[in-house]
């Protein structure tokens, strides 16, 4: 009766450690280098098809699994399994997941100054969009208490940029602006408070909605059309409806960085450290190239069932004045916005003029004397 009591308590605390073992965040076994195992939990909201993750994430995973010979792998959810959208950052910061893909645009209550790379500008693409977001993420300028931008917003975080979205367009399902009188009353969907302010200051009409909804809501006639990135059409269907697109200028980027907590991140090997800093750099440009892919296939598809791409600079003069003092104003009143809460708005709108303009892209030239 002893030798079996002994044996029940043995078989007990074995089962224990194993558990608690197959708990935890780091394994035991040990990949090609012979080093431990370290499994990360990663997550996004966002489906498993959306262009940051498959164009981005997935590759960065890939490609730090790769270079450290298998000693990380990840642990992946998508599509809200485990942390809904825009939760990934909070996710992070309270050990639900190690590494998350974070839109801090959504939550501009947290991040008032994520919003920067909505402005809308005279000229941008995937690349300068993103190049500029990745340069005002390093940026050492000091905007308040001699902080950065990422020190003022992101200090919690590891970053690692990741490309910003195409550049948004107009796009309706057939109303054209060949005068300021066809502009003014449209009614377009708006993705950020900025498109929001833009709106105003143009005589349109804003409408607040989910993405997954616009579908539905298009197709019935219930608004003219929104501001979207051409290259997140083919997720919605939208190239089937949008008739009518203005390109050649530009209604900002989304943003979004792959993000760790900081501690999380100072806990883990040189090694590994240096492999994802390499793994992010390698998969950076060619996310950016995904967007452009996608928005060149989705105009294709549009353009078969006789989607209309209108250049801006052939639109009715009275109609690009209208769209570039709408510009002009809706940087001033983001600035301003900022400065009533307390934040650097006119440095931070003067800073990421400059990035934008080094990086290949243009603002309005009202924009360009602002001090």
């Amino acid at each position: 009766m002893w030798k079996m009591k002994n044996m029940f308590f043995l078989v007990i605390a074995l089962s224990t450690f194993l558990f608690l073992g197959a708990c935890s965040g780091e394994q035991s076994t040990s990949g090609e280098s012979g080093e431990k195992v370290i499994t990360l939990r990663a997550a996004t909201g966002l489906s498993p098809q959306h262009g940051w993750w498959v164009g981005s994430m997935v590759p960065w995973m890939e490609k730090v699994t790769e270079l450290t010979n298998g000693q990380v792998q990840f642990e992946t959810f998508t599509g809200g399994e485990l942390v809904s959208t825009p939760n990934e950052g909070d996710a992070v910061l309270n050990g639900t997941i190690d590494v998350g893909l974070i839109l801090p645009i959504y939550q501009p209550d947290q991040y008032p100054m994520a919003e920067i790379t909505m402005l809308p500008l005279a000229h941008s693409d995937a690349h300068i969009g993103s190049n500029a977001w990745k340069a005002l993420l390093n940026s050492n300028v000091e905007l308040a208490d001699g902080k950065s931008y990422s020190q003022m917003q992101f200090a919690n975080f590891k970053v690692f940029p990741v490309s910003t979205t195409q550049e948004y367009s107009i796009s309706t399902t057939g109303k054209e602006f060949n005068s300021v009188k066809d502009v003014k009353g449209t009614a377009l969907r708006t993705p950020s408070r900025i498109h929001e302010v833009y709106s105003e200051k143009v005589g349109i009409n804003s409408v607040t909605m989910p993405a997954v909804e616009m579908f539905d809501a298009l197709s019935r006639g219930s608004f003219n059309g929104s501001y979207y990135s051409i290259a997140d059409w083919t997720g919605y269907g939208f190239q089937d409806l949008f008739k009518y697109t203005i390109t050649g200028v530009n209604f900002g980027h989304f943003n979004s960085f792959i993000g760790m907590r900081n501690d999380k991140w100072e806990q883990l090997p040189k090694n590994v450290q240096d492999a994802m800093i390499q793994a992010n750099e390698e998969i950076f440009s060619p996310g950016a190239e995904a967007w452009i892919k996608r928005s060149e296939e989705a105009i294709a598809k549009n353009k078969e069932i006789g989607g209309k791409f209108v250049e801006f600079s052939t639109l009715d003069q009275d109609v690009q004045v209208l769209i570039n003092k709408g510009i002009e104003e809706t940087w001033l009143n983001y600035a301003d916005m900022l400065e009533q809460q307390g934040l650097p708005g006119k440095k931070l709108i003067t800073l990421w003029r400059d990035i934008v303009i080094e990086q290949g892209g243009n603002v309005p030239e009202g924009l360009k004397n602002i001090e």
